[in-house]
């Protein structure tokens, strides 16, 4: 953007220092400053869509985050739930030896 911005006001000096009238270097400043004008909005409206692109991508990754954060914890109960389950099945052996030979 900023190329453009360099390349208008050369143009314009191009052609004031070409002998152009008074007239003709009045126009050729204000489509420098139109041109100019219609850059800086462009970027801005680029900055915009950026910054909603960039707000919206950080609010899907943080879903995402959250659902994988809820799944490691399910994971993670259910561990333990089996593991007391077999502990239980242990103690239950352990109590009645006799009961796994019959």
């Amino acid at each position: 953007m900023k190329k453009w911005m360099a390349v208008s006001s050369i143009v314009m000096g191009l052609l004031m220092v070409g002998g152009c009238s008074r007239g003709d270097q009045d126009r050729a400043r204000r489509e420098g400053r139109e041109a100019q004008e219609k850059t800086e909005r462009q970027l801005q409206e680029a900055k915009d869509k950026l910054r909603e692109n960039l707000k919206s991508a950080d609010r899907q990754t943080r879903e995402d985050l959250d659902k994988a954060r809820e799944q490691l914890n399910r994971a993670l109960d259910q561990s333990k739930s089996d593991a007391e389950k077999a502990r239980e099945r242990l103690r239950e052996r352990e109590d009645h030896p006799d009961a796994d030979h019959q």
